[in-house]
């Protein structure tokens, strides 16, 4: 009894010295992230209302790519912060990359088309966003594409449409980690929203969402996937969550 006590005390601190310092620097990015996208939060929140798509893939693409720079230029060509290359930007009218408001709305209607093209898989999106849409499809369905002088998955193999790339593998791991840890907290953080808009409007609590609360914050635009957390609209309509991608374009 006593020797079980003590294998039982040993993994129990084991688990603990390993999941400590994870929890620590989830807390972390969350809070760089949480920093670095405020100064565009409302400008996410109506964007991802008026399309009907999902914030937090916003926060995730602005900060995997630039970490909210608006400045940033790839070597590739790409600009502003959510990066998009000059033919995508054409397709969307986005004239001005480098303009915050212009680049999140427009990254927010290719989230909206990119989801339906890849029925709502964040990891395909993602995935697309950094190698490309037809890289994705040729993954996807186990084709064989060429493209200007570039051959896509020359020997017609199936993924499941993430690329064999070590660049795009780690970046759709890494964005799916982020969205999780964003997610994780939503539920608390909207009703820690809306108990606060409670207490500054003196109101009594309603079935309708505050007018403000995207200005509180962006995460309690959303529903959160671990609880079933629904926020609704002001026209009471349920929002589902969709991502986006960016199609590279062939020099």
């Amino acid at each position: 009894m006593c020797s079980t006590l003590v294998i039982c005390s040993a993994w129990l601190m084991l688990v603990w010295w390993i999941a400590t310092p994870a929890y620590a620097q989830g807390k972390e990015i969350e809070n760089e992230i949480a920093d670095r996208a405020r100064p565009y939060e409302e400008i996410i929140a109506l964007a991802a209302a008026k399309y009907g798509v999902d914030p937090f893939l916003l926060r995730v693409i602005g900060h995997l790519e630039t970490r909210f720079n608006p400045a940033a230029v790839s070597k590739r060509g790409a600009r502003g912060m959510m990066q998009f290359m000059p033919g995508t930007a054409s397709r969307y009218g986005l004239r001005n990359p480098h303009n915050p408001k212009a680049a999140i709305d427009a990254a927010a209607r290719y989230l909206h088309d990119l989801a339906v093209r890849f029925e709502n898989r964040a990891d395909l999106v993602l995935a697309a966003y950094n190698a490309g849409e037809g890289a994705v499809e040729a993954y996807l369905k186990g084709r064989r594409v060429v493209s200007g002088s570039r051959v896509i998955n020359p020997n017609g193999i199936s993924t499941g449409g993430v690329p064999p790339y070590r660049e795009t593998r780690v970046y759709v791991a890494r964005g799916m980690e982020l969205l999780r840890t964003l997610r994780s907290n939503s539920a608390a953080l909207t009703q820690k929203a809306l108990s606060k808009m409670e207490g500054d409007s003196g109101q009594k609590e309603s079935d309708e969402p505050p007018r403000g609360l995207a200005r509180h914050s962006v995460r309690a635009a959303s529903q959160s996937e671990s609880s079933g957390t629904e926020v609704n609209s002001q026209q009471n309509k349920r929002r589902r969550s969709i991502y986006f991608g960016r199609e590279y374009e062939e020099k």
